[in-house]
């Protein structure tokens, strides 16, 4: 990797944390409103002499400042071009991903002869089936308990909330890979909502198009959480 594509990477990682961020944010937030929100209208319906007037002024002032919050963080996700309205999808991850390094290899081949292909299915009693003196054994079982405690780089987080990458699920279709990039349209997640029939302006058949639909729900019913 050149340092370019370094930069770039490391870049890439900080702004997905800032939206990951924001998206948790905004999360909290509608949380905390729709509790207040429900606060709110039980102590209007149970209102007696001991809820005073200053007591609902400041539930309502604190529903004000939440619902600013909330806009606030949508604001900023739209600035970022992401849909704060938009349900937010888990996918299951390839073991092979999971463990893609040459020293991983042994412990792969073993899983892989296991039928165990996603990391999503790995248990771990699965590694009291497995020799200890296997190449890195314990780094390997170390790695997977750091995943399940919430740990993992970023790669594996990618795969996590925005799926496979486009350009594998249609690799037969070099052009249709293209156009996405042009859009920069990375992964499974970002053609959730795509117009699939704007590609016929590209010259590609109805025909052609459904089997594009077909692939994409099908990649999502496999593999969507």
């Amino acid at each position: 990797m050149g340092l370019g594509d370094f930069l770039f990477k490391e870049k890439e990682e900080k702004y997905l944390k800032q939206i990951e961020n924001l998206q948790n944010k905004l999360k909290k937030q509608e949380e905390e409103i729709s509790q207040l929100k429900y606060d709110l209208e039980v102590v209007t319906q149970e209102r007696d002499n001991r809820i005073s007037g200053k007591q609902l002024e400041i539930f309502e002032r604190n529903l004000k400042q939440n619902v600013e919050s909330s806009k606030k963080y949508k604001e900023l996700l739209i600035s970022y071009r992401i849909n704060p309205e938009k349900i937010q999808y888990k996918y299951k991850v390839e073991l092979k991903y999971f463990y893609s390094g040459k020293k991983f290899q042994e412990i792969f081949n073993i899983f892989n002869e296991k039928n165990i292909l996603l990391l999503d299915y790995l248990k771990e009693e699965d590694f009291n089936d497995i020799p200890k003196e296997t190449k890195n054994f314990d780094e390997a079982k170390q790695r997977f308990l750091d995943f399940k405690s919430g740990k993992f780089d970023w790669e594996i987080a990618t795969f996590i909330n925005r799926g496979e990458k486009i350009s594998k699920i249609y690799s037969k279709s070099k052009k249709l890979v293209t156009i996405f990039s042009d859009l920069y349209l990375e992964f499974m997640d970002d053609i959730m909502n795509f117009d699939f029939m704007s590609l016929k302006s590209y010259g590609f058949k109805t025909p052609q198009i459904e089997e594009f639909v077909k692939k994409r729900d099908e990649y999502y019913k496999e593999y969507r959480i």
